[in-house]
């Protein structure tokens, strides 16, 4: 751009001079080389710029009431963060319980048998069993005495609804009735089952009278019982009448019963009636695992179910009824059965919609858990096979519900924001900047809106480093402001600022890189077991950025140096006709009178980087000087500055030997930066520039 300005500006002269002299000479009477060296002097060049002209409002660049220049840069919705961002309550509920049915009761039964004298006079000995037979002729007699008498084994019919049964406690009565017309000394019976002949008991009856019975009972805990069972009777003889009796073959007899009595069986083949299993405590927790240490103590859920699985492990048909007494739909308890038949698995469903869920009704442990109530009813039509290890299981699980809210004690959760560093690449630019340089006061804020309300306490680290040097940002912990219930949102803000950080000095080292560091902690003052920690379920922390940089700031010699090729130097094979080495001048003069309190020096060396010199210096060291300021930092005056800017032959000469250009700018606000300046939208420069040229001519 220099280049093609200077080339333009000699043009022109070029023009302005070849005019002016053939108004004057004849051209064609000049002979041999003839040098012409003019002075030209170009009117000069007014203007007026303000900062208002070179940049102009915008959503970026505020100027404010005062005029008082402001960069602002908004993003909005920056942090958008939901419930399931924090927690996972979705599953929450993982209750999985198998239940021993055990021992079950079942009904009475008996069975009978009679041995009428006839059958027991067959097992006498002949002389005796003639005698008694004799005597059977309708008319009273005396009941001759005999001795034991082994009747020998006799089967009870069998048992119904009943196949084989091992018990866990029960009782089989046995009971004799002397239905002779004589006493009886005593009667033996061992009983036996008709499958396998394993010994069920032995009864001694004692002496019974005629028409007289008696009971004797057998302890079956632990006994197996088939439903056909043997009796070994032997009757201990009888000291006969002493008085005549009727004796008659067919109408008297023994009669002996075996009745089962409060039956509780352990297992076995057999008919199971309807009952309520007995042997279970039909009290249970279900409890919520909402996290490590998260206690809550209460559950709005707006939509949502309890799911079942149910698998049964036994013959019987089941049922299943399950209370939840702390679960509540308005004033109604929430209440499910489960009937499976003789099923074995089975799926279902308990609607929580619109319920409330009290998890603080167990005293012991007032969070994270539910009573359960519940009973099993078992039973059977049929024969079927049981053991008291049979077992049903039941899986619950409240997945994916919806909640109006959750309330508790969310746990003292720490997160750790670990160190990474974030490389602005810009390495090479600050490698050139030297000088002191601070924006006086930057701010940055988080508006945001949250409705967890839970207390939050955030600690934020950045250090910022450029080469040997380092500032820390300094920034105590903040605290984000939560809701109280039942204030369901609350709207705030976190400024970082001067007043609370040292924001100002890391940014305006500049850093190279700025390493971050922090931790997040809810609920900073531990548990204080009020647990009135709430969310909802449309909570959410929404956060929008605002970073705001007054133009209020102060330099000190900020200084950038570059070093570029040499563009002024023209190649070899160059056609310009402008060469300049045709000229001995070129002479720029800059009045201005700034209204800026910023100043700006100039300086451009031209460099031999294979001798290493610097061949020529060209300084505006005084191009724009600082305007005076007020105690508030805003400029009350102008500054006027004059720079004569000279390109000579020996300029010129250098262009040709120097490879680089060595440009410096140096800024400096008023005070040479021991005061901080204000920038408004109407400071102005005002500036007038001149052109002097005097070409070198040569005329062949």
């Amino acid at each position: 751009m220099i280049k093609k300005v200077l080339i333009i500006n000699l043009v022109l002269a070029l023009f302005l001079v070849n005019g002016c002299i053939k108004e004057t000479y004849d051209m064609n009477k000049l002979s041999g080389k003839v040098h012409f060296s003019p002075t030209f002097a170009f009117a000069a060049v007014k203007g007026s710029v303000s900062f208002s002209d070179l940049v102009k409002a915008g959503d970026t660049i505020i100027f404010d009431e005062n005029k008082f220049v402001k960069v602002i840069f908004r993003k909005d919705s920056v942090i958008y963060l939901r419930l399931k961002d924090f927690f996972d309550l979705d599953d929450m509920v993982s209750f999985k319980k198998s239940y021993q049915l055990g021992v079950l009761s079942i009904g009475s039964f008996q069975g009978s048998l009679s041995v009428p004298l006839n059958q027991i006079t067959q097992n006498m000995v002949s002389p005796l069993r003639d005698q008694i037979n004799a005597l059977d002729d309708g008319v009273t007699h005396l009941f001759p005495e005999f001795p034991s008498v082994n009747l020998g084994e006799r089967t009870f019919g069998a048992f119904p609804g009943f196949d084989n049964a091992v018990f866990h406690s029960g009782y089989l009565d046995v009971s004799l009735t002397n239905n002779l017309t004589t006493p009886l000394s005593g009667i033996n019976i061992s009983l036996v089952n008709s499958v396998d002949r394993s010994q069920v008991g032995i009864i001694e009856i004692p002496p019974v009278q005629p028409g007289q019975t008696h009971i004797s009972s057998i302890d079956l805990t632990d006994k197996r019982l088939t439903n056909t069972i043997i009796a070994a009777i032997v009757l201990q003889g009888s000291p006969g009448t002493a008085t005549p009796v009727i004796i008659s073959l067919n109408n008297s007899n023994i009669q002996i019963t075996a009745r089962a009595r409060d039956l509780i069986v352990r297992s076995g083949r057999i008919v199971i009636p309807l009952q309520k299993v007995a042997g279970l405590n039909n009290k249970d927790m279900v409890t919520f695992d909402p996290g490590y240490g998260i206690e809550l103590d209460e559950i709005n859920v707006t939509d949502g179910d309890l799911t079942y699985h149910f698998q049964s492990g036994t013959a019987l048909a089941v049922s299943m009824s399950i209370t939840l007494p702390s679960v509540t739909r308005g004033q109604d308890t929430v209440t499910h059965t489960i009937n499976t038949g003789t099923g074995n698995q089975f799926n279902g469903t308990v609607s929580f919609d619109n319920t409330l869920i009290d998890l603080g009704s167990n005293p012991a442990q007032p969070y994270n858990s539910i009573p359960l109530e519940y009973g099993i009813e078992v039973g059977s039509t049929v024969l079927v096979n049981y053991n008291s290890a049979d077992k049903v299981e039941i899986d619950l699980r409240l997945a994916n519900p919806e909640f109006g809210y959750v309330k508790g004690y969310f746990g003292q959760q720490s997160e750790s924001i670990e160190p990474d560093t974030i490389d602005l690449g810009i390495d090479d630019i600050l490698s050139n900047l030297t000088g002191d340089f601070l924006i006086s006061s930057p701010s940055i804020k988080i508006k945001y809106s949250n409705s967890f309300a839970i207390p939050l306490k955030i600690d934020f680290q950045a250090t910022g480093r450029r080469g040997t040097e380092s500032r820390n940002l300094g920034l105590d912990p903040i605290v984000i402001a939560s809701p109280l219930y039942p204030t369901r949102d609350v709207s705030s803000s976190i400024v970082i600022d001067k007043n609370n950080s040292e924001l100002p000095e890391l940014i305006s080292l500049p850093p190279a890189n700025v390493i971050f560091s922090g931790a997040a902690t809810m609920n900073p003052s531990g548990n204080t077991g009020l647990r009135d920690n709430y969310v909802f379920g449309v909570s959410r922390f929404l956060g929008s950025v605002e970073i705001e940089v007054p133009m209020e700031f102060r330099m000190n010699n900020l200084q950038f140096t570059d070093t570029l090729d040499n563009f002024l130097k023209e190649g070899e094979e160059s056609d310009n006709p402008i060469k300049p080495e045709n000229f001995e001048l070129l002479q720029l003069d800059f009045i201005a009178k700034n209204g800026f309190p910023l100043g700006v020096s100039v300086k451009m060396s031209l460099y031999d980087e294979i001798t290493k010199t610097i061949r020529h210096t060209i300084d505006a060291s005084s191009l724009l000087g600082p305007a005076p300021v007020d105690a508030n930092g805003k400029a009350n005056g102008t500054k006027e500055t004059t720079t004569n800017l000279k390109l000579t032959r020996e300029f010129f000469d250098a262009v040709k030997t120097s490879d680089k250009i060595i440009v410096w700018f140096t800024l400096n606000t008023t005070s040479s930066g021991a005061t901080d300046v204000k920038i408004y939208s109407d400071y102005r420069i005002d500036f007038k520039a001149a052109l002097i040229v005097k070409p070198d001519i040569v005329f062949n």
